[in-house]
């Protein structure tokens, strides 16, 4: 049975294997090029506050990026993009490769190559998210928000500490990985049997139409330009995502939820790599803290599906930010090795339930044609702080010290719990068999309902 209407198994859809297959390519391809910033940018300058200044330069035009990406992924065949995603990731990332291999990388070079990659991966990085929700849906698709956590996770598992393996065997191998890896996705996705075209662009169309397109349902795109009704504007298509957020309540306070913990988390993160690299930490050992998470992550999401299908997601979530937030605490007293891997593997626990949920509710109930928007901006408004985490770890730790920077995170992180717990309308949030009835007052009284 396809189960983008509903089976025992997700992994008997061909089609989410191959998403997954391709997802999975291309996050490696992007974790290669990415993971090793820091580094590179200590070994060219030797400052803390550089490195972490690339850091959220290249964040903060990801989601720059992102806002008009969103737009045009809700507007165009999500397969050509994630095709064109490929060819510009690769060619970029084998720019890199080739600076660093020829010996001849500045720092104001590699920050131009990586202010272009990022562009590239915040403009095009939603497709295949987006794409994703015409192979899935309903309880399939949150069963597939967990196991592309647990995919995440054997990624990162894997990735962090031969990322930093790599780079001390040759500098310029990561990048190598990168560009090959980018590559190879969009060859994935040609496996992908599916219209990945958003489903407004799906619509039954007249008789005589359907003549000139020989079906009775056809691609609004593939009619003469006669036949075609008006197509709304960018401008249009970015207020009306606007107002199907605006109109959601819980979407709003989950937003500055979502906004707080993730500044917290990538904040803690940052911290304890820059500081290691400070403490003279090689590479591969640094990576080690990503492979605790993966690992925490990794034994998380075996169980993670069902418990955000069983249970309440309001429940879950203030579980999981208080979970956090003590996960974090240790480091208010210690800058060791084995305190921050044991943190990592803390937060690694937390990490998949809370997503299956979350972003099973926030995406599971978002219209396949409004995927795009809605991923986007609330990955602005979830990330927009954070991405200045590694900036403010950075300026912190050389200006100040380790322990003020670790009061900020975990304080940070406190507030998001706090948040969520003093909140009736995320407490609330049922188990997803009962989300549609708990969301219809907030649809009806907005201009979109959700699908």
């Amino acid at each position: 049975m396809d189960t983008k209407h509903g089976s025992a198994s997700i992994w008997s859809n061909r089609d989410y294997v191959w998403w997954l297959a391709g997802d999975t390519t291309g996050m490696i391809g992007r974790v290669f090029s990415l993971l090793i910033v820091s580094f590179v940018v200590f070994d060219l300058t030797a400052s803390e506050a550089s490195a972490g200044t690339l850091q959220t330069i290249i964040l903060v035009l990801m989601l720059v990026a992102s806002i008009p990406g969103g737009v045009v992924v809700d507007r165009m065949d999500r397969r050509r993009l994630i095709y064109l995603y490929a060819i510009l990731g690769s060619l970029v990332s084998g720019g890199i490769f080739f600076y660093v291999y020829s010996g001849n990388l500045t720092y104001l070079a590699f920050t131009i190559l990586m202010s272009v990659l990022a562009l590239v991966h915040g403009f095009f990085g939603e497709a295949t998210n987006a794409a994703l929700r015409s192979i899935m849906s309903g309880g399939d698709f949150v069963k597939a928000q967990a196991a592309n956590q647990g995919r995440d996770a054997a990624v990162q598992l894997i990735a962090r500490p031969l990322s930093g393996f790599f780079y001390g065997l040759f500098a310029w191998l990561p990048f190598f990985i990168s560009t090959v890896f980018s590559a190879a996705q969009g060859l994935v996705f040609t496996r992908v049997k599916t219209s990945l075209v958003p489903a407004d662009e799906m619509q039954p169309v007249p008789a005589a139409a359907a003549a000139a397109g020989g079906a009775a349902q056809v691609l609004v795109e593939d009619l003469p330009v006669e036949a075609q009704p008006p197509r709304s504007t960018m401008r249009e298509d970015f207020v009306e995502g606007l107002r199907y957020l605006s109109s959601r309540r819980t979407l709003l306070v989950l937003g500055v939820i979502i906004t707080l913990v993730n500044l917290g988390m990538a904040g803690v993160q940052s911290l304890m790599m820059l500081s290691l690299i400070v403490q003279g930490y090689p590479a591969v050992e640094v990576g080690y803290l990503g492979m605790a998470i993966g690992l925490g992550v990794i034994l998380s999401s075996t169980v993670a599906g069902r418990i955000a299908g069983e249970h309440p997601t309001g429940l879950i979530t203030v579980g999981s930010l208080a979970w956090f937030t003590l996960s974090t605490a240790p480091l208010l007293l210690s800058d060791g090795y084995w305190v921050m891997m044991g943190v990592s593997f803390a937060i690694g626990l937390c990490v998949p339930i809370t997503n299956a949920a979350l972003l099973g509710y926030v995406l599971g109930r978002t219209p396949q044609s409004f995927q795009g928007r809605v991923s986007s901006l609330l990955g602005v408004v979830a990330q927009a702080l954070s991405a200045f985490a590694p900036l403010i770890a950075g300026i912190t730790l050389e200006a100040h010290s380790y322990h003020l920077a670790a009061v900020i995170f975990v304080a940070i992180s406190a507030v998001s719990a706090v948040i969520a717990i003093l909140s009736p309308r995320v407490r609330r949030i049922p188990r997803p068999s009962e989300w549609e009835s708990y969301d219809r007052d907030e649809s009806s009284q907005g201009t979109v309902a959700s699908a």
